[in-house]
């Protein structure tokens, strides 16, 4: 009987251990199923992040030195370290086109890979040539109420026509204003045979001012940039710097002044070779007697709506040499200045010659090509 029961016990015993044998060994199976599942995604995100880290190293590459083909890096984290190399070749079926592909090998021997293609373009909208004017005014009305001397764009409407104003409105108010063509300037003294003029109520309108233009754009930032309002994001993505107030803006480059603080053009540095794009956003612009600025100049108002009005007051000669550009209307462009449209200025703004986006042009961004990403 004891035999018995000692036998039963006994086999109850191996069966019970052999269940709690077979569940551990279970259990340190799927534990270790579970940490090489864990391993391998972690393994995987360094991967990729190294190929990721890669084209983005690229992208920048390519911004300083256009002939670039290739680079290679490495990633080291506590779990894995990863090897990166990087071939930048330009597109066989499209002009313009570069393909970036990163290729990133861990120790392990696993491999990420990402290839995307990224277009140079020229900060402002390479849809156009270039401002069309060397005065831009949009807004609800144009009215002028200092003294204004302009000298046009002499291709603005096309070869050999002038275009020194462009409005969709009507070019009204006080003051007094003169255009000329480029030969028939001198900043001292303005122009000697003007096109347009404008003194007191007198207004006699040239073929270089287009007013009351039905085609004058909407958006003056998707006309001049090639994004609209609405996408601020990328205009931003695009700056050189964003800053408070003109005096750290610092050509040649594009700058975004959003600090509400104002823009005292006396205290950006431009010249013909290192000019600016600037966008004073919100915010007053001023210039004294003998400031200069060469480059883009567009005084931005986020809400023209609004009962808020931001000025952009040029005194005493103030000379902008280039373009001005304003999206709420001339009732705020007041003082005595010269805008007179230059070639040269524009051309370095606009890429004008081709020559990419090296060292020293800051006005040529390297942009992704929206649906060329791939990562697998």
């Amino acid at each position: 009987m004891y035999r018995k029961n000692g036998f039963t016990t006994l086999t109850v015993t191996l069966m019970l251990v052999s269940i709690l044998v077979s569940v551990s060994v279970f259990i340190g199976k799927a534990l270790v199923s579970e940490k090489r599942i864990a391993l391998n995604e972690i393994e995987y995100r360094v991967a990729y992040a190294a190929a990721e880290k890669g084209v983005a190293e690229a992208m920048a590459e390519l911004k300083v030195n256009p002939s670039a083909v290739a680079l290679s890096g490495a990633v080291t984290t506590s779990s894995a370290q990863a090897n990166y190399s990087v071939t930048m070749a330009a597109n066989s079926a499209i002009s313009g086109i570069t393909d970036i592909v990163a290729v990133s090998t861990l120790d392990s021997g696993g491999q990420g890979r990402v290839s995307v293609q990224v277009a140079e373009r020229s900060i402002l909208n390479p849809n156009n040539s270039g401002p069309a004017a060397a005065l831009l005014v949009g807004g609800a009305s144009t009215g002028i109420s200092g003294n204004m001397t302009v000298v046009g764009n002499p291709n603005g409407g096309g070869p050999g026509i002038p275009v020194a104003i462009w409005s969709g409105e009507d070019i009204s108010g006080g003051g007094s204003m003169q255009t000329c063509h480029l030969e028939d300037y001198d900043s001292g003294s303005g122009c000697s045979a003007s096109i347009s003029t404008k003194s007191g109520g007198t207004v006699v309108l040239g073929t270089d001012v287009v007013d009351k233009d039905p085609d004058f754009p909407i958006d003056m930032l998707e006309h001049m940039f090639g994004y609209g309002a609405g996408e601020w994001d990328k205009i931003e993505a695009m700056a050189t710097g964003i800053v408070s107030s003109c005096n750290d803006v610092t050509p040649p480059g594009f700058f975004i002044v959003d600090g509400g603080s104002g823009c005292d053009l006396s205290a950006i540095t431009s010249s013909a070779s290192s000019p600016a794009i600037v966008i004073v956003k919100n915010a007053d612009v001023t210039a004294n007697g003998g400031d200069k600025f060469y480059g883009l100049l567009f005084s931005y108002d986020s809400d023209p709506t609004d009962a808020t009005e931001f000025e952009v007051k040029l005194n005493g000669g103030a000379q902008i040499f280039g373009v001005i550009s304003t999206n709420h209307g001339g009732d705020n462009l007041n003082g005595t200045f010269d805008a007179v449209y230059d070639a040269g200025v524009l051309c370095i703004l606009t890429n004008c010659d081709g020559s990419g986006g090296g060292i020293g042009n800051p006005f040529v961004s390297i942009s992704t090509i929206p649906g060329s990403w791939k990562d697998w």
